[in-house]
């Protein structure tokens, strides 16, 4: 099965430029039958990758933000008066983007399996790509080490993090001329209000008593937002105006995640040694609570469940849109607090009412999304159907 990458806008795109100037021209009913389950099995397809990638964006982020709790209570970074505590976000941050080799390899077995791929690329489209590589480079180590620094410098950093719907609804909106309908705007205001609702929900809060040190984080914390919601929508541009439709979609989507990641990678690398933080490496190994061996897993752990969650909103923003991946990620975002209170909190705090309504509004909001697309599907089959009758 390929992949399918067209949006739902596109999706029919074939079927209409089948029938452009052939209105009186005579049409065999064969033929007829013919683009129709194409289009038929081109669209399931389309729906399966859509699910998939959903999977892998709930996934990633319920990993993720269950090995990053994890990661600070075994470290200590959870008591206030730890000297540890505002240290670490370099690491934290080149974690996130370690697992580029994963893609990588991924890649390489793709093109192994697909014997007719075949790409060449001019010196004008070379430049468009390393552009387009290295920009996204900078704003995954950007958002990366601002998250970082957000996280563990502000204790209004979950609330912070919802305003990344906000900007990745402008950006789109003025970048990709995205269109919005009510299903789509009530989908952002669920999804936003459902992480609001158990953005508290955290192993690890940061101390209280640091003013600067919390209005530093902040400010990172909201720079952060902006920088990752500005990624998603250059990386739709990409996917719009620089990478080659005739080419394979999967290894386009794969290259998207890995070469930006791997810049990122070597940019935070040189933060952690230049910062000095890597001295700080050997005392967390020594420390870690549960022995040595989990803490390299933690890490490793850690970065690939980071590297699942960015292949499935990579996937999502080639398949659907930018504003759709981000609405997947902050519907999956309740149901991670929620097994963050069960891993790290059972015994002295409660799943209350709210919580279990927040992740059902986590579940609307996903469910209004794809309502939309649905709807935007079914529009443009009905389209392409009048213009063949």
């Amino acid at each position: 099965m390929g992949f399918l990458t067209e949006s739902s806008d596109q999706i029919t795109q074939e079927g209409e430029e089948a029938n452009v100037g052939t209105e009186n021209q005579p049409r065999a009913t064969s033929n007829s039958i013919t683009l129709d389950r194409q289009q038929t099995i081109k669209t399931r397809n389309w729906w399966i990758w859509i699910f998939v990638c959903s999977g892998l964006v709930v996934t990633g982020r319920i990993f993720s933000i269950l090995l990053i709790n994890f990661y600070f209570v075994q470290t200590g970074r959870d008591v206030c008066d730890d000297p540890k505590q505002f240290k670490g976000t370099w690491l934290q941050s080149m974690i996130q983007n370690a697992a580029f080799p994963l893609t990588a390899f991924f890649v390489l077995l793709w093109r192994s399996l697909s014997s007719n791929h075949r790409e060449t690329l001019s010196s004008s489209s070379f430049c468009k790509h390393f552009l387009l590589y290295i920009s996204l480079g900078i704003l995954f180590a950007a958002y990366s080490q601002l998250y970082a620094i957000g996280r563990t410098h502000c204790i209004f950093f979950f609330w912070i993090f919802t305003t990344q719907l906000i900007f990745t609804s402008m950006f789109t909106a003025i970048i990709n001329k995205h269109k919005f309908n009510r299903w789509i705007i009530l989908s952002i205001i669920i999804s936003g209000v459902a992480t609001g609702i158990t953005s508290s929900d955290d192993a690890y809060i940061p101390c209280e008593g640091e003013g600067y040190k919390m209005s530093y984080g902040a400010w990172c914390g909201f720079f952060g937002t902006v920088a990752f919601s500005l990624s998603l929508c250059i990386m739709q541009l990409g996917f719009e105006k620089v990478i080659p439709k005739t080419g394979s979609r999967v290894s386009a989507v794969m290259l998207m995640q890995t070469y930006p990641s791997m810049i990122a990678t070597v940019i935070c690398l040189v933060g952690l040694f230049v910062s000095g933080e890597f001295r700080d490496i050997k005392e967390d190994y020594e420390t870690f609570k549960q022995g040595k061996p989990l803490y390299v897993l933690s890490l490793i752990g850690l970065s690939l469940a980071w590297q699942v969650m960015s292949i499935g909103l990579v996937g999502l923003v080639c398949l659907a849109s930018t504003l759709f991946s981000n609405v997947v990620s902050f519907c999956a975002t309740p149901l991670a607090n929620i097994l963050v209170v069960v891993a790290f909190r059972f015994m002295d705090d409660d799943i209350e009412w709210f919580k279990g309504g927040a992740l059902l509004a986590g579940i609307l909001g996903f469910a209004s999304y794809v309502y939309s697309l649905y709807k935007s599907v079914k529009k443009r089959a009905s389209q392409s159907e009048t213009l063949r009758v």
